[in-house]
């Protein structure tokens, strides 16, 4: 019958369709193909000769597995008695509570797919899921009794035209101590930081002004692409004068509310070009979609412009206020700027793919990486190349301490965007 003739056709074509997929699979097990983050490897390495060369957060022949945790593959930490107190002195098995601040990119926007939701449990800073590799895994590894990490996902708060709310009473849960906020400016974090003393309270019994305590800060490249507020048409990049004062205030707040604290201000990416995010035409749709709902983008063009601007600020503003706080005599908060965005080539690779301008889980799981290596190492020499994609978290030694040191000459000699697709 027709029917049977249509069936055999089809097992056939199955059959064939199967014996193509062995003998792909079999040649693969001998070599993989030259290609930049090949399919043999699943996306997350790079051929070198005939095997995969994964990056620092995968594993396996194909790089098809994730990485083996710290608590997995590093020794513990035995606890000291000889701590000084000083924040430039603080171990990495020392911090008890992790805290992040900052725009949808702190919030794990989009990063493990493009669903429009904000997977805080994998965020780069403060994910705390099993499964993640962030700032948040890695110091749990040390002290398995660490406070705030962020578990699993949930629907952004802000509404097209209004200011975001901080995480609400019910997502709680979710949140942990991730204060970020979709759309936040540099002018909103003050908020966060109210919501982030409310929130300890709750969650430290009161006694958490007596523990060392991280807080990972990206912020600043909303004011770039929309500008100092929720516009209600276009606009220019908040300036950086406007900043600098907001930054000025948020750390004096910080000092007075938060003894004990270790902050991580990161760079933003100034090998970032603007054009990536209408690389694609579902990338050109997001953004005239959102423009249509009222949420306006500044020129493209001056986005470079102003990061390398603000740039230098938050290099000005973190010297200036580590020495402020972190003197011979006194040390109860320690403040550093941090670089693994800040020369890191980004492309559709690195993005996500429903709007190219979020991290994707490839970006996130190398900032976290990135970050963790400079907190304790110390900024690599090599810094002004960008992201070191396959080095992997280093393992605690005793003689890791909070670093603040920075590569202050690298951000004197800014890089030219390019096209980057």
């Amino acid at each position: 019958s027709p029917f049977a003739r249509m069936a055999s056709s089809a097992w056939t074509l199955a059959l064939f369709a199967l014996f193509a997929a062995v003998a792909e699979a079999s040649d693969e097990a001998f070599a993989c193909r030259p290609r930049p983050l090949t399919a043999q490897c699943s996306g997350r390495g790079t051929c070198n000769g005939s095997r995969c060369l994964c990056e620092g957060a995968r594993r396996g022949q194909f790089c098809e597995q994730a990485m083996a945790s710290l608590s997995e593959v590093c020794p513990t930490l035995t606890a000291r008695s000889n701590s000084t107190g000083r924040a430039d002195d603080v171990r990495p098995d020392e911090v008890a509570i992790v805290m992040a601040m900052g725009d949808s990119m702190t919030a794990g926007y989009n990063v493990l797919k493009p669903n429009f939701s904000e997977f805080r449990g994998w965020g780069f800073s403060s994910g705390a899921e099993p499964t993640a590799n962030t700032v948040a895994t890695f110091l749990k590894a040390y002290n398995p009794a660490l406070i705030g990490g962020a578990m699993g996902s949930r629907q952004p708060s802000q509404k097209i035209g209004e200011y975001a709310q901080v995480c609400p009473d019910e997502d709680f849960h979710i949140c942990g101590l991730n204060a970020a906020v979709d759309g936040a400016r540099v002018g909103w974090l003050h908020m966060q930081a109210d919501w982030l003393e409310k929130r300890l309270d709750a969650l430290a019994n009161r006694t958490w002004r007596d523990d060392w305590k991280m807080v990972t800060i990206l912020s600043g490249l909303d004011d770039v692409v929309f500008g100092p507020s929720n516009n209600h048409s276009k606009t220019s990049p908040t300036r950086v004068e406007v900043l600098e004062q907001e930054f000025d205030k948020l750390f004096e707040s910080l000092e007075a509310r938060f003894p004990k604290l270790l902050v991580n201000v990161l760079a933003l990416p100034e090998a970032f070009a603007a054009n990536v995010t209408v690389a694609k035409n579902e990338c050109k749709i997001f953004k005239w979609m959102s423009s249509v709902l009222g949420i306006h983008w500044t020129d493209m063009t001056v986005w470079h412009d102003a990061i390398l601007q603000y740039n230098q600020m938050l290099q000005r503003v973190v010297q200036r206020w580590h020495e402020r706080v972190c003197t011979p005599s006194r040390c109860q908060m320690a403040v550093a700027l941090r670089c693994p965005l800040l020369r890191t080539r980004i492309g559709l690779a690195e993005l996500d793919a429903a709007d190219c301008f979020h991290p994707n889980l490839r970006l996130a799981e190398a900032m976290a990486i990135d970050l963790w290596n400079e907190m304790w190492g110390g900024p690599m020499p090599d810094a002004n190349v960008g992201m070191r994609w396959t080095q992997r978290p280093i393992c605690a030694e005793p003689h890791h301490r909070f670093t603040a040191q920075y590569l202050g000459g690298i951000l004197a000699e800014p890089v030219t965007a390019q096209v980057l697709v």
